[in-house]
């Protein structure tokens, strides 16, 4: 059953940032490629040593991201859906991850390489949340949704959700360690905490929030690809190990079903 509330002015201004806001996701993020001086993603993550960066290749889980996050933005701008329950529920945490993602990339082009890693974890990490909520509040409406809204719906603000779990912690994991490397710290070390605290997060959604496999698809992807930049020669075998290990936990998560406690 479709569930409907009264037409307010909010959700035409909340349509109209999710759409504005899909197509800059993109256009923000690639500002190197654009515009002579900023700053590229390369550029940025070549900042501070970061063991966590996966393989280059990871990054192309991209491309599918923003087409379906363009989709996305195409049906819940359809008029029949300004009131549906679903959108409106998470559309306003969808709006502001998605110009959470502009912020970040206008910062991560042009803030002064001093300051840039701090303004961009303070950024994302909302961005982060709000996504995940969103996520999370569309899987709970599931009921709602049609097989199509099934895929173009939950399946981009999963993905986008699940990938920016994962990279969050890999930009924390390069600012920790620009604080912690003066007082002698291991940078495998570092590395190893932060990405247990990744696969926490990433476990307890998964468990607490939504058992949602589309949201463990990106982490999964991600944590593949660490895995393989350290199994070749110049890794850290413990880098590889964990993420082997996260692998497993992760999809265990993701496909072992909860058990509910019996009413007495």
């Amino acid at each position: 059953m479709t569930s409907t509330h009264t037409p307010q002015k909010t959700d035409l201004l909340r349509q109209l940032l999710v759409l504005i806001a899909s197509p800059l996701i993109w256009v923000f993020s690639s500002l190197g490629i654009f515009l002579e001086g900023a700053r590229s993603p390369s550029e940025f993550s070549d900042l501070t040593e970061n063991i966590l960066v996966p393989q280059t290749t990871a990054f192309s889980i991209w491309g599918p991201i923003f087409l379906g996050i363009f989709a996305y933005a195409i049906i819940q701008a359809f008029r029949a859906n300004r009131t549906r329950a679903v959108y409106r529920d998470s559309g306003w945490w969808v709006a502001a991850g998605l110009w959470g993602i502009v912020a970040w990339g206008l910062v991560t082009a042009f803030a002064p390489d001093s300051l840039v890693e701090s303004l961009a974890s303070a950024i994302f990490i909302p961005t982060m949340l709000c996504l995940v909520a969103a996520m999370i509040k569309i899987w709970r409406s599931l009921a709602a949704l049609d097989k199509i809204e099934h895929w173009l719906v939950l399946g981009p603000i999963s993905l986008i959700a699940g990938w920016c779990s994962i990279a969050v912690f890999v930009g924390l994991n390069g600012l920790l360690w620009k604080t912690v490397e003066p007082l002698g710290w291991s940078v495998t070390g570092s590395a190893l905490s932060v990405l247990g605290l990744a696969l926490w997060f990433a476990i307890y959604i998964l468990r607490q929030k939504a058992m949602n496999k589309i949201y463990a698809f990106p982490i999964l992807w991600g944590l593949s690809f660490l895995a393989l930049r350290h199994a070749g020669q110049g890794g850290t075998i413990w880098i590889a190990a964990a993420a082997g290990i996260g692998i497993v936990a992760v999809a265990l998560a993701s496909l072992i079903p909860i058990r509910k406690k019996a009413v007495v």
